[in-house]
């Protein structure tokens, strides 16, 4: 086994040593598979850059990456992980007094500014991944730049990416130092699809298989499959263990939900060749040896703002460009490598060149809540890597007045709002969180938070039969949407999921598959903060109730019975979607309100409806 001495990032290290010495601000431009992650924050170490007992914190985008990452330096430097070195990511962390080099993911540590703004032990903090351009790396860069500046000048800070826009931080860190690694790759081949692939009808999964199999004979390595989630990625390893081409194969799955011991598994070397089957965690964040071949499925699960709802969602979505080039150089880290997109050509040429900073395309108020917290009050002029839309931090600031998370002129944190702050979820479901625990329905909205996180699975305008199947089993519904998904679920989860129990009702068994997960996620958090799990007899007053304050911003009032027309708050008016069980209430609070432009005239329509009552 090669010595991580040899790896190209140490052509660096003289430079590196110097210029955290000199200016203490430094980017490091250096390709995936350099060995930056786990070679620098040791280089810090050796050289005594952190002082007597001073800590390096590690940033990384994925809390997966920062946990194999320490569990690699914990093995390169002979120590046993949470001693020397450790890790901090939600609902999980291995630290020690002992700790001198922490990976953590980036809301932990600006979790850490608000409450210890001197980040006092903390000698040197490096962004690592920083290309991603995460909201919350963008902002712990700001908060630390600002540390650094007033009260810390001793703090050193160094910024690391594959690919990155270094004009844009070089002027933003400026006075600081920019040090580029070229590594060392081989060339990678890329194969297309021939015609195009709907995976409607095609699955991505079987797809991804075939590609495997024609692939396999090509090079001598392991393969690299990437797919958008845990459910896609079963049945692609399903598929493989399936095939009869790919039988002296092993083939494991890489992703955020799998236990520990699995994801070891799954990173570590074998006698037999490898298929690995993962999420975007490994395009850049983790090398794993030996990939020869990649196969790119091309989606990936992307957070976004969704309008509709007021919160971020998470959506599966065609990668860009960049994206898909850091996938492709993989499979050349050792040897000549080729990858197979499961698109083609054409297609390749429509797709973005580069993601959207999440600056830009998620809602704010979850991290204008922490920067309240840390004291700063006028956002407007936080020093932001990129500005967000003024339109973007003032919606974030009024909903998070409605929640009674900030009050005042100058829209001050109050002690609610501190409170919210403990929960790792939209201000809107921490908001009921909070209430749920008040009127002892935790479990139920922990539910509620799960089914809206990615797209509907309930099909709209279905036939007869379907909507006769349908009026069967969830027939006497008429409190609430939230209900009937979650009645859907339950029948789904108790079919196990079967294709044909699902589509009896026009359930997406793909998107139901994804409640679940979340659903056991969001119950952690809330045992982890102490809320009451315990299963209780439905009280759909009280769900009802946590609906309202977690949207009390989208109340509606029906203007008449005949009609479905409803006016909201600031003079605006809707109209209740036709689907909605919620058909007979006068006063109604939609989780949904989507805006459709038709004609030159804009109408609104609420979705996702809960009935409220006047008391």
């Amino acid at each position: 086994m090669p010595s991580p001495r040899d790896l190209p990032i140490y052509e660096l290290e003289p430079r590196l040593v110097a210029a955290v010495r000199g200016q203490g601000r430094l980017i490091v431009q250096a390709p995936t598979g350099s060995g930056k992650s786990t070679q620098v924050p040791q280089m810090l170490l050796q050289h005594g850059l952190l002082g007597e007992r001073g800590e390096a914190v590690v940033l990384q985008p994925r809390r997966l990456a920062a946990r194999l990452l320490a569990k690699r330096v914990a093995e390169e430097t002979g120590t046993p992980l949470g001693g020397l070195v450790g890790y901090q990511i939600r609902l999980d962390s291995r630290v020690s007094d002992a700790t001198r080099l922490r990976f953590v993911t980036e809301g932990i540590l600006l979790r850490q500014m608000a409450f210890d703004p001197q980040l006092r032990g903390i000698s040197a903090i490096v962004f690592d991944e920083f290309h991603e351009r995460h909201l919350y790396g963008d902002i712990t860069l700001a908060r630390a730049l600002q540390i650094q500046r007033t009260v810390r000048p001793d703090l050193k800070l160094i910024v690391m990416s594959a690919t990155l826009d270094a004009a844009l931080l070089r002027d933003y860190l400026a006075p600081c130092d920019v040090l580029t690694s070229e590594g060392r790759t081989f060339p990678v081949a890329i194969d297309y699809l021939p015609k195009p692939v709907s995976f409607e009808h095609d699955p991505v999964w079987a797809v991804a298989a075939r590609a495997c199999e024609s692939l396999a004979g090509r090079t001598a390595g392991d393969l690299l499959v990437f797919m958008p989630g845990a459910h896609e990625i079963s049945r692609t390893v399903q598929e493989i263990q399936g095939s009869h081409a790919l039988r002296g194969f092993v083939c494991f799955p890489l992703h955020g939900e799998l236990p520990p011991d699995q994801q070891d598994r799954a990173v570590a070397r074998y006698d037999t060749r490898k298929i690995i089957v993962s999420t975007n965690v490994a395009e850049t964040s983790l090398t794993i040896d030996g990939v020869t071949a990649v196969v790119d499925g091309g989606l990936a699960r992307v957070a976004r703002y969704d309008p509709h709802r007021g919160i971020n969602t998470l959506l599966v979505e065609k990668i860009s460009v960049a994206a898909a080039d850091q996938r492709a150089g993989r499979a050349g880290r050792t040897a000549p490598g080729v990858c197979m997109r499961l698109w083609t050509e054409r297609e390749h040429a429509l797709r973005p060149r580069q993601e959207l900073p999440e600056v830009k395309r998620l809602d704010l108020s979850e991290v204008v809540l922490t920067l309240k917290a840390a004291g700063i009050h006028d956002i407007g002029n936080f020093p932001w890597l990129e500005k967000p839309e003024p339109r973007a931090l003032e919606r974030a600031e009024s909903l998070l007045e409605d929640l009674g998370a900030l009050h005042g002129a100058r829209r001050e944190i109050t002690g609610l709002g501190r409170r919210m702050l403990r929960f790792p979820t939209h201000p809107r479901y921490a908001r009921m969180f909070l209430a749920a625990q008040d009127y002892g329905c935790v479990r139920s909205v922990a539910l509620m938070a799960a089914l809206t996180q990615g797209r509907s699975f309930l099909l709209r305008n279905v036939d007869k039969r379907t909507a006769e199947a349908r009026a069967e089993l969830f027939g006497d519904e008429h409190e609430s949407d939230f209900f009937l998904l979650m009645r859907a679920w339950r029948y789904a989860d108790q079919a196990n999921y079967q294709g044909d129990a699902c589509r009896r009702l026009g359930i997406q068994t793909q998107g139901v598959r994804q409640v679940g997960p979340l659903y056991g996620q969001f119950l952690e958090i809330a045992a982890a903060e102490k809320l009451d799990v315990a299963e209780k007899r439905f009280d759909s007053v009280a769900v009802r109730k946590c609906v309202l304050l977690g949207f009390s911003d989208h109340l509606a009032r029906r203007l008449d019975r005949g009609t479905l027309r409803c006016e909201l708050g600031q003079a605006r008016r809707g109209l209740l979607s036709r689907d909605s069980a919620v058909q007979e209430a006068p006063l109604l609070v939609a989780a949904e309100i989507t805006e459709i432009e038709s004609r030159g005239e804009v109408s609104t329509l609420l979705g996702l409806c809960t009935a409220v009552e006047e008391a």
